[in-house]
């Protein structure tokens, strides 16, 4: 189920503008939260009435908010005019996560020259709290942490220019992450512990350093086995949603 995203106090849809306003925020905030958490996967249909039902609100704020999703190129229409997350070729993934590392890892190294005691003692919980739902076995709850964790860094970037790239990148490669959960070792959070230790040490080049493995032995990951004829399980339906 799609969580709605927490409002703030009167948020809520009072049935003034300004309330229908605040829904539609909570609305958009809350599927672009399942893009890049990997609650939807590459090639599949977004259907407008299961959204609302989810969200448990009416079909109009979930009709505004598939629309802008749609002019941003985050979602596709079909020739029937239905939706669905965009299919990806290898060479786009290869190039998506190429841009992350540079993205990234530069506000990891802007994060980490400004780093706090706060900022280290929150990623640490957050890693510990990834590494848990790993041994639990509960997969959703990875990529939702993952999230969060990249998330809390980057906004100690504090970069009006840098967050709003990173959310559109996030928004693409967000529905592929979910075919990152067979792999055996990409989630020992080991680049997440270098990258802890850079920022303990205020090393901005350890930072964008551990950002960038991070991110590319995933994106690697992704195009061996969305190329590979042997790929089996949710890789082999990976390699069928052209990715």
């Amino acid at each position: 189920m799609l969580p709605m995203n927490e409002a703030p106090d009167g948020a809520d849809d009072d049935g003034t503008a300004s309330g229908r306003g605040k829904m539609q925020d909570r609305v958009l905030a809350s599927i672009q939260y399942g893009l890049m958490s990997g609650l939807f996967v590459p090639g599949q249909a977004v259907s407008l009435r299961k959204l609302a039902s989810s969200l448990g609100t009416s079909a109009m704020p979930v009709r505004e908010s598939l629309s802008r999703l749609l002019a941003a190129n985050v979602l596709e229409e079909l020739p029937n005019r239905s939706l669905r997350v965009p299919r990806m070729s290898s060479g786009t993934l290869r190039e998506l996560f190429e841009v992350r590392i540079r993205i990234e890892g530069l506000a990891a190294r802007i994060a980490a020259e400004k780093a706090v005691p706060q900022l280290i003692d929150s990623l640490t919980a957050i890693n510990r709290d990834l590494q848990a739902e790993h041994r639990d076995g509960n997969m959703a709850g990875v990529l939702q942490v993952n999230q969060r964790f990249h998330f809390t860094l980057y906004r100690h970037a504090e970069s009006d220019i840098l967050m709003p790239i990173i959310e559109a990148l996030w928004l693409r490669s967000g529905p592929t992450m979910y075919f990152s959960l067979n792999s055996p070792n990409l989630w020992d959070t080991s680049s997440h512990i270098e990258l802890l230790a850079a920022l303990s040490l205020r090393d901005g080049a350890a930072a964008e350093l551990a950002m960038a493995q991070d991110i590319r032995k995933t994106g690697t990951y992704l195009v061996e086995q969305a190329t590979s004829p042997q790929a089996t399980g949710p890789l082999a339906q990976l390699g069928r949603l052209g990715l």
